[in-house]
């Protein structure tokens, strides 16, 4: 090989070292450039599945314990008792109106309720009668009243009331009474049985001579009575027969099963159911509680009247002392033989009862 030769395999030699560590140099950058990538693409591919594992666990936390508005506290209003309501009874019908057409204390009529009676009073006026009447709500106090206070005469309505002042102050042992336990005791029972299931007045008077008016005068103290018993009868405004007929009822039907004159208070109230002639008895069912006592005359002395006052119960109601139901009613007129305006009336007042 020449000299020229030489040189020119030295120079081509060369040149292609050259270009081999220009290839293998890109070649390791290109490396290192795809490694470079795919670390930033595993890395950004990792914080993607990551947070969407986060986003989650927070929705499972939401769903977990969801955010709830506290409930308000319902408000419960406690039943009155029987001790509570006789007071208030007593108080609502002390604000009466008693000359009004209609009158409430306790509570307001509605439209409907204010219609039907009203209607019902018209009945009487529009015959040429007089007629008074006062109901009280038993469970609340609250007390109705028309024309509740003028002066009726009571005819034989007052004779129940009486013989409940006479066991209520202890003037008869209504225990000893309702077994007939002595002959005293047996005497007293035929007294009080005929005077109040078939109104005898020969009864009845026998056992006002012997116990008179100031067992009656004394089992009102306290009730705001206004009118009392001034002889075997006499006159009384509806406001005070209802304020009788709420004693009753406390007296009757207040006692627990084991009072010590349980038996005899139910032997007494027994005498009044199916009282004969009492209109607020008609209109009421066999299984409802009523204990009554209506009064008429027609004419004799000049008087007039026929009358209907008592307690209505309904089916089933229990424990009334703690839970008292249902109402008393007392009506005063003077619609002799009227039996169907008083039924009218005395429905008419259930019926607003009821919807109270």
């Amino acid at each position: 090989m020449t000299d020229a030769q030489l040189d020119n395999a030295i120079v081509r030699h060369a040149q292609s070292a050259s270009r081999w560590k220009t290839v293998c140099f890109s070649a390791l950058l290109v490396a290192a450039l795809s490694a470079a990538s795919m670390g930033v693409a595993v890395h950004q591919t990792t914080a993607s599945a990551a947070a969407p594992a986060a986003s989650a666990t927070a929705t499972m936390q939401s769903q977990a314990q969801p955010t709830v508005s506290p409930s308000p506290t319902p408000t419960i209003t406690p039943t009155p008792t029987l001790a509570q309501v006789v007071p208030a009874a007593f108080a609502n019908l002390n604000q009466l109106d008693g000359s009004s057409t209609l009158a409430s204390a306790g509570v307001e009529l509605n439209e409907m309720q204010r219609s039907q009676l009203m209607e019902r009073i018209e009945d009487f006026r529009a015959q040429g009668y007089q007629a008074s009447f006062v109901v009280v709500d038993m469970r609340t106090g609250a007390a109705i009243a028309s024309y509740g206070g003028t002066p009726m005469y009571t005819a034989s309505s007052i004779k129940a009331p009486y013989i409940v002042s006479l066991a209520q102050t202890g003037a008869v042992d209504i225990n000893a009474v309702a077994a007939s336990a002595t002959a005293d005791a047996a005497g007293i029972n035929r007294l009080i049985t005929q005077t109040l299931q078939v109104s005898d007045n020969d009864t009845y008077e026998a056992l006002y001579k012997r116990f008179g008016a100031a067992p009656t005068m004394q089992w009102l103290a306290g009730t705001g009575a206004t009118t009392g018993l001034n002889g075997y009868y006499g006159d009384v405004t509806a406001i005070d027969l209802a304020r009788m007929w709420v004693n009753s009822y406390d007296y009757l039907f207040g006692a627990s099963a084991d009072a010590a004159d349980a038996q005899g208070r139910t032997w007494l109230a027994q005498q009044m159911r199916s009282s004969l002639n009492s209109s607020i008895a008609a209109v009421h069912g066999e299984g409802e509680i009523v204990a009554s006592k209506a009064g008429w005359i027609y004419g004799e002395g000049n008087l007039y009247a026929y009358n209907d006052a008592g307690i209505v119960i309904p089916a089933g109601s229990m424990q009334l002392g703690e839970k008292p139901q249902g109402y008393v009613l007392a009506m005063l007129t003077n619609a002799c033989a009227r039996d169907d305006l008083l039924t009218a009336l005395a429905q008419t007042v259930d019926d607003a009862m009821r919807a109270a």
